[in-house]
């Protein structure tokens, strides 16, 4: 009970969120800004949250992941609603015992509004479920910022100064790759139950081209930031193969067609974000006291 619980949170996927949580973290620590207790349980109410969020969408997707034949827990819906008050719960009781301002405990109840809302209603209709996952896949990334007092300030906005914050916009575009080829993987499913996903509603040519608009979107961005990094060669490498992956998928998008095409999309995706990873990670080794003068991104 205990393996299949942990499969049904999808523990690997929060290991990855707490790695690139702590990476930015101690990047982010400095004399002025130290490690706090209620950094700790801000990170433990976030992770809990995440897990009530693949938990609930598992409740109410137990029959369409059965007809897509998605490798599934043998749990049932009670199971997986008992499991989801009490995630759901804990990650509010784990806020109210800190210090962190309520503004902390409202993102985090309007985090769980959107992903129950998600669950529920959201991910059966065209781009706007995909776009709520997306903003929150990617918003984590800016809280340890947040944590810090940072926040964007238009006047005299410096981009070559941001772009570890603005690596977030890339990492929303990636999620909504993910999610497009997802609905066009599970279309057979979702079809059944009477959802409206992109691919469903305008078939997959056009979804296939909004895509495409977004991996060219990405690029033009991923080239922007080997301009800006001209002078750090680590940086120009890691953008260049970005991009070099971001080419492959645009190739191979338009050579899928079955489901097993598009699980091989949606892996190449996952490469894409391992790529990050490392980088991200290399954070926690080299923060940011410890790191040489000049541009430091993702």
């Amino acid at each position: 009970m205990v393996k299949k619980y942990f499969k049904a949170i999808r523990i690997k996927n929060l290991a990855l969120l707490g790695l690139i949580f702590w990476g930015l973290m101690l990047h982010n620590y400095s004399e002025s800004f130290s490690f706090k207790i209620d950094h700790l349980l801000l990170f433990t109410s976030i992770i809990i949250t995440t897990a009530s969020g693949y938990l609930i969408n598992n409740y109410y997707d137990i029959n369409s992941d059965k007809i897509n034949n998605k490798n599934i827990e043998d749990l049932s819906k009670t199971f997986y609603g008992n499991c989801y008050l009490l995630h759901l719960f804990s990650s509010l009781l784990v806020l109210f015992i800190s210090d962190l301002s309520a503004g902390w405990l409202n993102l985090v109840i309007i985090t769980h509004i959107l992903v129950y809302l998600y669950s529920l209603k959201l991910q059966h209709w065209p781009i706007i479920g995909n776009l709520v996952v997306a903003f929150l896949s990617s918003i984590v990334l800016l809280i340890p910022y947040w944590l810090n007092g940072y926040f964007w300030e238009l006047e005299n906005f410096n981009l070559s100064e941001n772009l570890n914050q603005i690596f977030v916009i890339f990492c929303f575009l990636l999620s909504m790759k993910r999610e497009i080829v997802k609905d066009m993987e599970d279309i057979q499913g979702d079809l059944k139950t009477g959802s409206y996903t992109l691919a469903i509603v305008a078939g997959q040519k056009f979804a296939k081209v909004i895509l495409s608009v977004l991996v060219l979107i990405s690029i033009v961005f991923l080239i922007i930031c080997v301009l800006e990094s001209i002078l750090n060669i680590q940086n120009i490498f890691f953008f260049l193969t970005m991009i070099s992956l971001l080419v492959t998928f645009l190739y191979k998008t338009y050579q899928s067609f079955e489901k097993s095409d598009f699980k091989t999309l949606s892996n190449l995706l996952k490469i894409i974000v391992a790529k990050e990873v490392p980088n991200i990670a290399s954070k926690a080794i080299y923060p940011r006291a410890l790191q040489p003068s000049g541009l430091v991104f993702i």
